[in-house]
């Protein structure tokens, strides 16, 4: 798992194993303890640090896409 502060959130990559070999990453966001969203499987990958990295990917895009919504809305 790698876990890394983004924009005031967690963003989290996990590589779960598969019986292939391989390691499907899924990601995570949260702000403060609670999970704001989470992605079902992302995609397969031969090491657990490419699965790791595309879960943060995909975290650091949705937080971006959160923090341009609530800066639109902020901005009225």
């Amino acid at each position: 798992m790698s876990i890394e502060k983004y924009r005031g959130y967690i963003a989290e990559g996990f590589a779960n194993p598969r019986e292939n070999g391989k390691f499907e990453a899924v990601g995570r966001v949260s702000l403060d303890f609670q999970t704001i969203r989470e992605a079902d499987v992302l995609g397969y990958h031969e090491t657990s640090d490419g699965a790791q990295l595309q879960g943060i990917l995909w975290a650091r895009y949705v937080i971006d896409t959160l923090h341009a919504t609530n800066a639109a809305s902020a901005r009225g």
